[in-house]
């Protein structure tokens, strides 16, 4: 009846599975009120949507400087404007490219297929585009080696159908050209592709590491217990908690992402480590005697209490994760805790009627295994002073490599080497263009338009000071139109490349050039409709996050110091609005760290009546985040957007083992009125197979992560693998002389029953 029961309630649940849709916008990395969501919403809302592709030409012959060559550019060009929902084109064949006939002012494409294929005229086209600074370092290479198409689409709501759609034919019209021009490289980065490139690899690790996953844990089940019924039983409740906590997800109304696709794997893993605990427990008291039924019985009266409190501090640390200022970190600890809750519903209810029913036999061997970790555990006793001070050691060079690390967030480093965004992305910032982007909405102040000559002057100032920065790769101002127009207007003299002297002058030369561009191709993607302000693009080389904001910071302080108080603006754009997800990320992880710190010793103690057992579950559970920050520190340093929740993760998963050993340590001196050094041979001869087998468990889930393409789960993976597999450690070995060191004192109960036997044994 039971398992009738609780199989309909979870098919019920699971309806919800048909509601889950995937995120494919980088923007629902942010809340909707963050300071540089709003920024990059605004720079949007004033110079059209900007999802952006830049697709990239590369020739084997060197340069794409040859009929052949540019032929392939203008045909991709043209064909470009026919994709979905793109707004605009721009490459080096279409670049408008002004030219002075008597008093006319002549914008024509710079190269036009069946024209101009002589040697000398491709010659000149390759004299214009390599001292044109709108070119270089942005759509060709400052060899010639290299050239880009840039293409602007503006998606309409929902983006989950429209950015598919577009990527989709973008794709398709890049296999053409490589098609018709075999010996011509294409490839393609951009904002569109990113987005992308979420997207995909969310359904990539869902399609490929779930199963990994299932294959893996069922391997290390199998030879953990020997039991193909024990394995069978924890398989459905695993499945069903999966299914059930996934399904009230899309009820929910909550959005999948690269980050929180990794939940069925965890919640697996949580299942898995819950119901090891009844399993074990069972087949130890069928090992001793006990029939079917009753060892269950046995084994919920024993377990179910204890992985009340470990369920609870399960789904008190995800759901601390709630307390991240990034959505789909909080949205993870939302899943993760509501999967804690079904996992406990189900090791209570389901498992145990699945054991029941299902033919398992008792192991002589597990007991065995028991009584040689709980003899163990004396010896550590024995030795703990040696303990405590490799401990203290130990954690005090784990403590300073700690200080090595710094927060970084690359989005390109999210991904892995054999994404294929990744790998364009990385040949087009080494060849071409940066892929770091930050903008300025520089406004011409009070009453004051963009053509006046004062504010021209002003941003050309402030392009020049940037070029000269280590870290920009290419700048873009209208300043720069402005010059290159007037230069053309006086025969090309050198002494003309700049502003005009007056506001008269400067606004006439900026109509004069808007009015000669084609439709599509005007300067609304520079200036403002009203006029007021101008969009200025600077192009970074590769950065961190940390230089970026910090990139930004000095352009503040150079506005302020050297241009009118009108004239101020911040940094805008993703590139931005990333390098400050990792600190946005941390405050509100560390205030969920120690509020769960806080809270589950608190529990512990108050459950056992006991501060001292709450303080020794603590420490064993601090130590592990601290040792495995420590590692990363020493081999990696630098911590992104995943690893930086580990700490809040695992937390709520590795106490489980040490409140399951603290439990049963606390039976024993508390029933059986043993002295601390037999209590902790008592309670890990019950426990320390759980415990090793949990932890293999759980070091082969969270292991599977590392097989992703996706380095924020990848990496997520490792620190947790490394983490889990410190804390069992730990627990086997800091926390028995621990809890002998902090009890031993106190006096054994008068009215235990000392003759009293505990079943398990």
């Amino acid at each position: 009846m039971v398992i009738v029961a609780t199989v309909l309630l979870c098919v019920a649940a699971s309806a919800g599975l048909e509601r889950i849709a995937f995120s494919s916008d980088y923007r629902d990395f942010f809340r909707s009120d963050d300071p540089q969501l709003l920024a990059n919403q605004a720079l949007q809302d004033a110079y059209a949507d900007d999802n952006q592709a830049l697709v990239a030409f590369v020739p084997r012959d060197g340069t794409v400087f040859t009929p052949r060559a540019l032929d392939a550019m203008a045909r991709f060009t043209e064909l470009a404007w026919q994709l979905p929902h793109v707004r605009r084109v721009d490459s080096l064949t279409n670049h408008q490219h002004a030219e002075a006939h008597d008093d006319d002012l002549r914008v024509r494409p710079l190269y036009q297929p069946g024209t101009g294929q002589t040697p000398e005229a491709i010659a000149a086209i390759r004299a214009i585009a390599l001292s044109e600074p709108l070119l270089v370092k942005r759509l060709v290479s400052p060899d010639g080696s290299v050239a880009g198409i840039s293409i602007s689409f503006t998606l309409p709501a929902p983006t989950e159908t429209a950015l598919p759609e577009a990527v989709h034919a973008l794709r398709a019209l890049m296999d053409q050209a490589r098609a018709l021009d075999p010996d011509i490289r294409v490839m393609a980065t951009g904002g569109i592709l990113l987005d992308n490139a979420f997207d995909e690899e969310a359904k990539a690790d869902l399609a490929t590491l779930t199963p990994l996953m299932y294959a893996l844990i069922l391997v290390v089940m199998f030879v953990a217990l020997r039991s193909a019924c024990g394995v069978a039983a924890a398989l459905l409740t695993m499945t069903l908690a999966i299914f059930a906590a996934l399904g009230m997800v899309g009820w929910l109304g909550v959005k999948l992402t690269a980050i929180s696709v990794s939940t069925p794997t965890i919640l697996t893993t949580i299942a898995v480590a819950n119901c090891l605990h009844v399993i074990v427990y069972t087949i130890r008291r069928m090992g001793a005697g006990a029939s079917r039924h009753e060892a269950v019985r046995d084994a919920v009266a024993a377990n179910a209490p204890i992985m009340l409190v470990a369920c609870g501090t399960d789904a008190l640390g995800f759901f601390s994760m709630c307390l991240s200022d990034v959505p789909p970190v909080a949205n993870f600890g939302v899943m993760l805790g509501i999967g804690a809750i079904v996992v406990l519903l189900l090791s209570a209810s389901f498992l145990p009627a699945c054991l029941a029913v299902l033919p398992i036999s008792g192991q002589q061997r597990m007991l065995r295994q028991g009584h040689a970790i709980g003899r163990m555990a004396g010896a550590v006793v024995a030795w703990r002073k040696p303990v405590f001070i490799g401990v203290a050691l130990l954690n005090l060079a784990a403590a300073w490599f700690v200080t090595r690390n710094q927060l970084e967030d690359n989005f390109v480093d999210y991904f892995s080497p054999a994404v294929e965004f990744r790998r364009d992305t990385d040949f087009i910032q080494s060849h071409l263009s940066g892929v770091h982007t930050v903008y300025y909405a520089v406004p011409s102040g009070v009453g004051g338009t963009v053509g006046s000559a004062a504010y021209l002057r002003d941003l050309d100032r402030l392009a020049d000071w940037l070029r000269a920065q280590p870290e920009v790769f290419q700048v873009s101002s209208l300043a720069d139109v402005v010059k290159r127009v007037h230069r053309t207007l006086h025969g090309d003299a050198s002494t003309a490349y700049r502003v005009p002297d007056d506001d008269m002058a400067a606004a006439q030369v900026l109509l004069v050039y808007e009015l000669s561009l084609p439709p599509g191709l005007d300067l609304n993607d520079q200036i403002r409709i009203d006029r007021s302000a101008s969009k200025l693009t600077v192009v970074l080389r590769d950065i961190t996050s940390t230089a970026l904001v910090a990139f930004d910071q000095r352009v503040q302080a150079w506005m302020r110091a050297n241009l009118p108080a009108g004239m101020q603006a911040s940094g805008a754009g993703p590139s931005i609005m990333f390098s400050h997800i990792g600190e946005m990320n941390v405050a509100g992880t560390l205030q969920g760290y120690v509020l769960q710190i806080l809270l589950v010793s608190v529990v512990i103690g108050l459950v056992l009546r006991s501060v001292r057992l709450g303080f020794a579950s603590l420490l064993p559970n601090v130590l592990p985040s601290l040792m495995a920050f420590g590692l990363w520190g020493a081999f990696v340093g630098q911590v992104g957007l995943s690893v930086a929740v580990v700490g809040v993760l695992t937390y709520g998963i590795i106490v489980d083992d040490t409140i399951h050993s603290v439990f049963k340590y606390h039976r024993a001196r508390t029933v059986l009125g043993l002295s601390p050094r037999a209590a902790v041979e008592n309670a890990y001869s019950i426990s320390g197979m759980a415990v090793l087998f949990t932890t293999s468990v759980l070091v082969a889930g969270f292991g599977v992560l590392i097989f992703s393409h996706f380095d924020l789960n990848a990496d997520m993976g490792i620190m947790s693998v490394l983490t889990i597999a410190i804390a069992a450690i730990v627990d086997l070995v800091l926390l028995p002389p621990l809890l002998f060191a902090i009890d031993r004192d106190t006096p054994k109960p008068a009215s235990a029953p000392h003759s009293q036997p505990l079943k398990g044994i």
